[in-house]
Protein backbone atom coordinates (compact mmCIF):
# COMPACT_ATOMS: atom_id res chain seq x y z
CA UNK A 1 0.00 0.00 0.00
CA UNK A 2 1.00 3.50 -0.90
CA UNK A 3 2.65 5.34 2.07
CA UNK A 4 -0.22 7.34 2.40
CA UNK A 5 -1.78 4.62 4.50
CA UNK A 6 1.59 4.53 6.58
CA UNK A 7 1.50 8.10 6.98
CA UNK A 8 -2.11 7.62 7.98
CA UNK A 9 -1.75 4.48 10.40
CA UNK A 10 1.44 6.42 12.01
CA UNK A 11 -0.61 9.04 12.73
CA UNK A 12 -3.68 7.28 14.64
CA UNK A 13 -1.12 5.76 16.60
CA UNK A 14 0.79 8.31 17.98
CA UNK A 15 -2.45 11.65 18.14
CA UNK A 16 -2.67 12.68 21.72
CA UNK A 17 -6.45 12.95 21.97
CA UNK A 18 -8.22 12.71 25.32
CA UNK A 19 -10.42 9.63 24.29
CA UNK A 20 -7.49 8.17 22.77
CA UNK A 21 -4.30 8.94 24.78
CA UNK A 22 -1.73 6.51 23.51
CA UNK A 23 -3.43 4.99 20.11
CA UNK A 24 -2.05 1.91 20.23
CA UNK A 25 -2.90 1.28 23.90
CA UNK A 26 -5.85 0.35 24.94
CA UNK A 27 -8.58 3.01 25.87
CA UNK A 28 -9.15 3.77 29.30
CA UNK A 29 -12.11 4.43 30.47
CA UNK A 30 -14.27 5.47 33.29
CA UNK A 31 -16.78 3.50 35.72
CA UNK A 32 -19.59 1.97 33.95
CA UNK A 33 -23.02 4.14 34.85
CA UNK A 34 -25.51 3.27 37.57
CA UNK A 35 -22.39 0.65 39.42
CA UNK A 36 -22.78 -2.13 36.35
CA UNK A 37 -19.51 -4.01 36.69
CA UNK A 38 -18.48 -3.56 32.95
CA UNK A 39 -18.87 -1.67 29.49
CA UNK A 40 -19.88 -4.45 27.50
CA UNK A 41 -22.34 -4.43 24.44
CA UNK A 42 -23.95 -7.27 26.10
CA UNK A 43 -24.40 -5.18 29.27
CA UNK A 44 -25.58 -2.28 27.54
CA UNK A 45 -28.16 -4.25 25.20
CA UNK A 46 -29.96 -5.11 28.61
CA UNK A 47 -31.44 -1.59 28.97
CA UNK A 48 -30.79 -0.17 25.06
CA UNK A 49 -31.70 -3.17 23.18
CA UNK A 50 -32.77 -0.94 20.15
CA UNK A 51 -29.35 1.18 20.03
CA UNK A 52 -27.46 -1.66 20.05
CA UNK A 53 -28.94 -3.36 17.55
CA UNK A 54 -28.69 -0.07 15.10
CA UNK A 55 -24.85 -0.23 16.07
CA UNK A 56 -24.78 -3.62 15.13
CA UNK A 57 -25.36 -2.26 10.98
CA UNK A 58 -22.84 0.82 11.59
CA UNK A 59 -19.39 1.04 10.42
CA UNK A 60 -18.51 1.72 14.39
CA UNK A 61 -19.67 -2.14 15.01
CA UNK A 62 -17.01 -3.24 12.21
CA UNK A 63 -14.87 -1.22 12.06
CA UNK A 64 -11.41 -3.32 12.74
CA UNK A 65 -13.14 -6.46 10.65
CA UNK A 66 -14.35 -4.34 7.29
CA UNK A 67 -13.07 -5.80 4.11
CA UNK A 68 -10.95 -2.33 3.18
CA UNK A 69 -9.46 -2.57 6.48
CA UNK A 70 -8.14 -5.74 6.32
CA UNK A 71 -7.07 -5.59 2.36
CA UNK A 72 -4.72 -2.40 4.60
CA UNK A 73 -3.32 -4.70 7.25
CA UNK A 74 -2.82 -7.84 5.10
CA UNK A 75 -0.48 -5.79 2.53
CA UNK A 76 1.10 -2.95 5.13
CA UNK A 77 0.75 -4.78 8.11
CA UNK A 78 0.15 -1.39 10.13
CA UNK A 79 -0.75 -2.84 13.56
CA UNK A 80 -0.91 0.13 15.75
CA UNK A 81 -4.21 1.24 13.48
CA UNK A 82 -5.85 -1.72 15.11
CA UNK A 83 -6.35 0.16 18.43
CA UNK A 84 -7.88 2.64 16.87
CA UNK A 85 -10.59 1.18 15.24
CA UNK A 86 -10.87 -0.96 18.15
CA UNK A 87 -10.29 0.75 21.32
CA UNK A 88 -11.04 -1.69 23.92
CA UNK A 89 -9.62 -4.91 22.20
CA UNK A 90 -6.67 -7.11 24.23
CA UNK A 91 -6.24 -9.00 21.19
CA UNK A 92 -4.34 -7.05 19.01
CA UNK A 93 -2.81 -9.48 16.08
CA UNK A 94 -3.33 -8.70 12.74
CA UNK A 95 -5.62 -10.43 10.35
CA UNK A 96 -8.69 -12.60 10.88
CA UNK A 97 -10.34 -12.84 14.05
CA UNK A 98 -11.56 -15.71 15.64
CA UNK A 99 -15.43 -16.00 15.11
CA UNK A 100 -16.23 -15.97 18.95
CA UNK A 101 -14.51 -12.83 19.33
CA UNK A 102 -16.47 -10.70 20.96
CA UNK A 103 -17.94 -7.11 19.55
CA UNK A 104 -14.95 -4.93 21.13
CA UNK A 105 -12.55 -6.80 19.50
CA UNK A 106 -14.96 -5.96 16.19
CA UNK A 107 -14.41 -2.57 16.31
CA UNK A 108 -15.56 0.48 18.44
CA UNK A 109 -18.28 0.06 20.97
CA UNK A 110 -20.64 2.02 23.08
CA UNK A 111 -17.74 2.45 25.50
CA UNK A 112 -15.93 4.43 22.61
CA UNK A 113 -18.64 7.22 22.82
CA UNK A 114 -20.23 7.49 25.81
CA UNK A 115 -17.46 6.36 28.39
CA UNK A 116 -16.56 8.76 30.93
CA UNK A 117 -12.46 9.75 29.98
CA UNK A 118 -11.98 13.23 31.88
CA UNK A 119 -12.71 16.67 30.44
CA UNK A 120 -12.98 16.15 26.55
CA UNK A 121 -13.65 19.82 25.73
CA UNK A 122 -15.15 19.05 23.11
CA UNK A 123 -18.89 20.43 21.38
CA UNK A 124 -21.69 18.72 22.84
CA UNK A 125 -23.27 16.40 21.14
CA UNK A 126 -19.63 15.61 19.70
CA UNK A 127 -17.68 13.36 22.40
CA UNK A 128 -15.85 11.79 19.64
CA UNK A 129 -14.95 14.69 17.43
CA UNK A 130 -10.92 14.05 17.96
CA UNK A 131 -11.91 11.08 16.09
CA UNK A 132 -12.52 13.19 13.12
CA UNK A 133 -10.30 16.13 13.34
CA UNK A 134 -6.62 15.65 13.47
CA UNK A 135 -3.44 16.84 11.68
CA UNK A 136 -0.69 15.30 9.70
CA UNK A 137 2.26 13.62 11.26
CA UNK A 138 5.35 15.61 11.00
CA UNK A 139 8.63 13.76 11.22
CA UNK A 140 12.45 13.79 11.58
CA UNK A 141 14.71 13.32 8.86
CA UNK A 142 15.01 9.66 11.04
CA UNK A 143 11.38 9.30 10.76
CA UNK A 144 10.69 10.17 14.27
CA UNK A 145 6.99 11.92 14.65
CA UNK A 146 7.56 14.74 16.91
CA UNK A 147 4.20 16.55 16.73
CA UNK A 148 1.14 16.75 14.49
CA UNK A 149 0.60 19.90 12.09
CA UNK A 150 -1.82 22.61 13.07
CA UNK A 151 -2.17 24.25 9.89
CA UNK A 152 -2.01 20.90 7.58
CA UNK A 153 -4.81 18.61 8.64
CA UNK A 154 -5.23 14.99 7.70
CA UNK A 155 -9.24 14.97 9.01
CA UNK A 156 -10.91 18.45 9.21
CA UNK A 157 -14.25 17.32 9.36
CA UNK A 158 -15.02 19.47 12.56
CA UNK A 159 -13.67 21.95 11.61
CA UNK A 160 -15.68 21.73 8.18
CA UNK A 161 -18.29 21.51 10.21
CA UNK A 162 -17.71 24.93 12.84
CA UNK A 163 -17.02 27.08 9.71
CA UNK A 164 -20.64 25.84 7.86
CA UNK A 165 -22.30 26.68 11.57
CA UNK A 166 -20.77 29.89 11.51
CA UNK A 167 -21.12 30.59 7.74
CA UNK A 168 -24.65 29.55 7.45
CA UNK A 169 -25.82 30.64 11.82
CA UNK A 170 -27.31 26.45 11.27
CA UNK A 171 -27.24 25.49 14.81
CA UNK A 172 -27.54 21.78 14.62
CA UNK A 173 -24.72 19.61 15.65
CA UNK A 174 -23.04 15.94 13.64
CA UNK A 175 -25.92 14.24 15.61
CA UNK A 176 -28.60 15.45 13.95
CA UNK A 177 -28.05 14.53 10.77
CA UNK A 178 -25.57 11.38 11.44
CA UNK A 179 -28.20 9.94 14.30
CA UNK A 180 -31.57 11.53 13.11
CA UNK A 181 -33.88 10.78 16.38
CA UNK A 182 -31.10 8.43 17.92
CA UNK A 183 -30.39 6.58 15.26
CA UNK A 184 -27.31 3.88 16.68
CA UNK A 185 -26.57 3.34 12.42
CA UNK A 186 -24.39 6.36 12.48
CA UNK A 187 -24.89 7.27 8.56
CA UNK A 188 -21.41 7.81 7.10
CA UNK A 189 -19.71 5.96 4.24
CA UNK A 190 -21.24 2.49 5.07
CA UNK A 191 -24.58 4.01 4.83
CA UNK A 192 -24.82 4.38 1.34
CA UNK A 193 -28.08 5.60 1.21
CA UNK A 194 -27.25 8.64 3.15
CA UNK A 195 -24.55 9.69 0.66
CA UNK A 196 -26.51 9.03 -2.30
CA UNK A 197 -29.26 11.64 -0.36
CA UNK A 198 -26.39 14.09 0.21
CA UNK A 199 -25.70 14.89 -3.72
CA UNK A 200 -27.84 16.42 -6.41
CA UNK A 201 -27.06 15.46 -9.61
CA UNK A 202 -28.96 16.95 -13.00
CA UNK A 203 -28.17 17.53 -16.43
CA UNK A 204 -28.02 20.95 -17.65
CA UNK A 205 -27.29 20.86 -21.34
CA UNK A 206 -23.71 20.10 -21.82
CA UNK A 207 -22.90 19.69 -18.55
CA UNK A 208 -24.09 18.22 -15.13
CA UNK A 209 -24.99 20.40 -12.32
CA UNK A 210 -23.28 18.51 -9.20
CA UNK A 211 -24.27 19.77 -5.46
CA UNK A 212 -24.41 19.13 -2.21
CA UNK A 213 -27.87 18.96 0.01
CA UNK A 214 -27.89 18.77 3.46
CA UNK A 215 -24.38 18.39 4.36
CA UNK A 216 -22.76 20.38 7.09
CA UNK A 217 -19.02 19.72 6.08
CA UNK A 218 -16.73 19.16 2.51
CA UNK A 219 -17.68 15.81 0.33
CA UNK A 220 -16.37 13.63 1.02
CA UNK A 221 -15.45 14.26 3.94
CA UNK A 222 -12.80 12.29 6.52
CA UNK A 223 -10.15 9.78 5.30
CA UNK A 224 -8.05 11.74 2.78
CA UNK A 225 -8.32 8.68 0.27
CA UNK A 226 -11.76 9.25 -0.05
CA UNK A 227 -12.47 10.90 -3.40
CA UNK A 228 -15.54 10.95 -5.90
CA UNK A 229 -15.32 10.84 -9.74
CA UNK A 230 -18.02 11.66 -12.34
CA UNK A 231 -17.51 9.74 -15.49
CA UNK A 232 -18.86 9.63 -18.93
CA UNK A 233 -19.35 6.48 -21.25
CA UNK A 234 -21.20 5.53 -24.46
CA UNK A 235 -22.61 2.71 -23.13
CA UNK A 236 -24.87 1.95 -20.11
CA UNK A 237 -22.37 -0.56 -18.26
CA UNK A 238 -18.67 1.71 -18.37
CA UNK A 239 -16.90 -0.75 -19.62
CA UNK A 240 -14.67 1.60 -20.47
CA UNK A 241 -15.34 4.64 -18.80
CA UNK A 242 -14.05 8.25 -18.84
CA UNK A 243 -13.13 10.52 -15.91
CA UNK A 244 -14.14 13.88 -16.86
CA UNK A 245 -14.08 15.45 -13.15
CA UNK A 246 -12.55 14.61 -9.18
CA UNK A 247 -13.48 15.50 -6.44
CA UNK A 248 -10.66 14.92 -3.67
CA UNK A 249 -7.74 15.88 -1.87
CA UNK A 250 -3.88 15.41 -4.00
CA UNK A 251 -1.02 14.76 -1.27
CA UNK A 252 2.37 16.07 -1.73
CA UNK A 253 5.41 15.34 1.23
CA UNK A 254 7.14 18.99 1.32
CA UNK A 255 7.62 21.58 3.28
CA UNK A 256 4.69 24.05 4.79
CA UNK A 257 4.49 27.72 6.01
CA UNK A 258 4.99 27.81 9.66
CA UNK A 259 6.34 24.57 9.69
CA UNK A 260 9.93 23.82 9.00
CA UNK A 261 10.12 19.84 8.90
CA UNK A 262 8.31 18.62 5.23
CA UNK A 263 5.72 16.41 6.13
CA UNK A 264 2.35 15.00 4.18
CA UNK A 265 -0.49 17.60 3.35
CA UNK A 266 -2.69 18.39 0.69
CA UNK A 267 -1.23 20.71 -2.62
CA UNK A 268 -4.91 20.88 -4.06
CA UNK A 269 -8.79 20.28 -2.52
CA UNK A 270 -11.47 20.45 -5.13
CA UNK A 271 -13.84 18.81 -2.58
CA UNK A 272 -17.13 20.39 -2.88
CA UNK A 273 -18.29 22.29 0.09
CA UNK A 274 -21.65 22.58 1.40
CA UNK A 275 -24.20 23.80 -0.46
CA UNK A 276 -21.65 24.14 -3.42
CA UNK A 277 -22.80 23.79 -6.83
CA UNK A 278 -20.43 22.86 -9.30
CA UNK A 279 -20.46 22.42 -13.59
CA UNK A 280 -18.93 19.46 -15.25
CA UNK A 281 -18.45 20.04 -18.90
CA UNK A 282 -19.96 16.80 -20.82
CA UNK A 283 -17.65 15.74 -23.79
CA UNK A 284 -19.11 15.29 -27.18
CA UNK A 285 -20.12 11.50 -27.60
CA UNK A 286 -20.92 10.82 -23.76
CA UNK A 287 -24.11 9.14 -23.72
CA UNK A 288 -24.38 8.02 -19.71
CA UNK A 289 -23.21 9.68 -16.68
CA UNK A 290 -22.43 8.95 -13.37
CA UNK A 291 -20.84 9.40 -9.77
CA UNK A 292 -18.73 7.34 -8.07
CA UNK A 293 -17.63 7.60 -4.75
CA UNK A 294 -13.94 6.01 -3.94
CA UNK A 295 -13.01 4.96 -0.20
CA UNK A 296 -9.18 4.37 -1.02
CA UNK A 297 -6.98 6.41 -3.34
CA UNK A 298 -6.07 5.46 -7.03
CA UNK A 299 -2.73 4.00 -6.28
CA UNK A 300 -4.27 1.94 -3.56
CA UNK A 301 -7.29 1.05 -6.29
CA UNK A 302 -4.42 0.71 -9.19
CA UNK A 303 -3.05 -1.60 -6.75
CA UNK A 304 -5.74 -4.49 -7.63
CA UNK A 305 -6.00 -5.09 -4.20
CA UNK A 306 -9.04 -3.79 -4.00
CA UNK A 307 -11.79 -5.29 -6.12
CA UNK A 308 -14.30 -2.63 -7.81
CA UNK A 309 -17.51 -3.51 -5.39
CA UNK A 310 -15.07 -3.61 -2.19
CA UNK A 311 -13.65 -0.22 -2.43
CA UNK A 312 -15.85 2.22 -4.64
CA UNK A 313 -20.08 2.42 -5.50
CA UNK A 314 -21.79 4.57 -7.78
CA UNK A 315 -23.52 7.25 -5.89
CA UNK A 316 -25.64 8.37 -9.22
CA UNK A 317 -26.03 7.06 -12.89
CA UNK A 318 -28.64 8.40 -16.01
CA UNK A 319 -29.10 7.96 -19.40
CA UNK A 320 -27.48 11.65 -21.15
CA UNK A 321 -30.61 14.02 -22.95
CA UNK A 322 -29.07 14.62 -26.40
CA UNK A 323 -26.91 18.23 -25.91
CA UNK A 324 -25.78 20.24 -28.94
CA UNK A 325 -21.73 20.10 -29.48
CA UNK A 326 -19.63 23.19 -30.74
CA UNK A 327 -18.25 22.86 -33.91
CA UNK A 328 -14.77 24.09 -35.43
CA UNK A 329 -14.91 26.80 -37.90
CA UNK A 330 -14.56 23.66 -41.07
CA UNK A 331 -17.31 22.11 -39.51
CA UNK A 332 -19.82 24.79 -39.62
CA UNK A 333 -22.15 24.97 -42.77
CA UNK A 334 -21.33 28.43 -44.77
Amino acid sequence: MSALVLFTCSLLATAPTPRFPQGTARMDVGPAPHGLPDWSVQRCAECHAPQVEAWRHSGHATARVDAVFQVALTEDRPGWCVQCHAPLALNLERGPLPKDSPPEERGVTCAGCHAPTGNEGQAPGMPCAGCHQFGFPVVTSAGQRVRLSSTQLQQDTVGEWRRWQAQSGDTRHCTACHMPRGDHGLGGTRRTESLKAALRVEQAGASLRVSTREVGHAFPSGDVMRWVSVEVAGEPLFESPRTVATFGRSLEVREWPHEPLPHLGAVEDTRLLPGETRHVPLPPGARYARVVYHLVSREQEDSGLYPPGLSQFALWASPLHPFPTSRTPKERKP
